[in-house]
């Protein structure tokens, strides 16, 4: 009765064995499952973080791209206040000669207006009264030229130093966006 007893015994170990063995394998494989869906996610991490620094690296390259471009944007315009500064001065410089000869005429119109007073006296009064008439029109006429000419002369003038006062705003704020691309520039390599 006894060996029955542990025949049974053995048989239902060997059957619990079995069993142990087959939860074993299936325990196994779904472990290898598990070990695959990890590999997979870590995969997908990988790929999603390199992703990320790819997107944040065209995000730096577009950023330091618009900023390289409003530089250029903001040379461009410094190089066009240059020209419109140069042409400016140019204007300067005909408008001072401008000046320069037409007080030369009316000094020579003035030397003539006293050769003509002191030939006229000559004539008659009335000869005398109606030429100096029109050589007092014509002096006013020109005192009016020289007027503007000097008015226009004293607007360019201003319009000469409000440039330079922007071309130096502009080439000071110029430094900095380059003193701070080179800095981005730096970070970015290092």
């Amino acid at each position: 009765m006894e060996i029955l007893r542990l025949a049974q015994s053995k048989r239902n170990i060997i059957s619990l064995n079995m069993d142990l063995e087959r939860d074993m394998q299936r325990i196994d494989e779904a472990n290898q499952e598990l070990l695959l869906k990890i590999q997979e996610r870590e995969d997908e991490i990988e790929r999603l973080e390199s992703e990320v620094t790819q997107t944040a690296d065209q995000a730096e390259d577009e950023e330091w791209e618009k900023e390289n471009c409003t530089t250029m944007e903001r040379e461009r315009a410094l190089q066009e206040l240059e020209e419109e500064t140069a042409r400016i001065e140019r204007k300067n410089e005909t408008l001072a000669h401008s000046i320069t000869e037409l007080h030369k005429k009316l000094t020579r119109k003035s030397q003539k207006i006293t050769k003509c007073e002191q030939s006229n006296l000559d004539g008659t009064p009335e000869e005398s009264k109606a030429k100096l008439e029109q050589l007092e029109a014509s002096c006013a006429e020109q005192e009016k030229e020289l007027v503007k000419v000097m008015e226009d002369y004293a607007f360019v003038a201003q319009l000469c130093e409000d440039q330079a006062l922007c071309i130096k705003k502009y080439q000071e704020t110029l430094r900095k966006i380059e003193e701070e691309l080179e800095t981005r520039f730096l970070e970015k390599e290092v």
